[in-house]
């Protein structure tokens, strides 16, 4: 039997890097520094680091999943490049509206990391920007969730 390990669950856009928004073109990457440490700390204690992000800028036609997976890319490479580590990036393209399971604070992206990675959910943890979106992936799932804001 395969072990689960917890997974460091993370929010994108406002967390890890600054908000664009809808960021999607790599000349405007700027990655929080102190967003890598934690995940470098959380990669270090055998988390699995997992990448949760809604990009509805996708259906809504400001850019395509090809831009936005070469913008996951560049993050990867430089967190890379810092000592860390990411394990995987699950995205939801759909807009508001189209009441998808996906779009936090549903847990459809969690639960597709769970189909691909042995996660032990229960000493999980949610690291966001947004009380309701991230904070509610984290109540609607039962874990803990760190509130992770930067100012400007």
């Amino acid at each position: 039997m395969i072990e689960k390990r917890p997974a460091l669950f993370i929010d994108r856009d406002g967390t890890i890097n600054r908000d664009c928004p809808y960021c999607h073109d790599v000349g405007d990457l700027v990655v929080y520094d102190d967003a890598v440490d934690i995940i470098r700390e959380y990669a270090s204690s055998g988390y699995l680091v997992i990448v949760i992000s809604n990009q509805s800028g996708i259906n809504r036609g400001y850019f395509s999943l090809e831009e936005a997976q070469n913008f996951n890319e560049a993050i990867r490479r430089y967190v890379e490049a810092k000592g860390g580590r990411i394990d995987a990036f699950f995205m939801c393209p759909h807009r508001p509206d189209e009441n998808c399971n996906c779009r936090k604070p549903k847990d459809g992206l969690v639960r597709q990391a769970m189909e691909k990675f042995p996660i032990d959910l229960e000493h999980s943890v949610m690291v966001g920007d947004s009380l309701d979106l991230d904070g509610g992936l984290a109540r609607n799932l039962g874990i803990k969730f760190i509130h992770f804001k930067h100012e400007g």
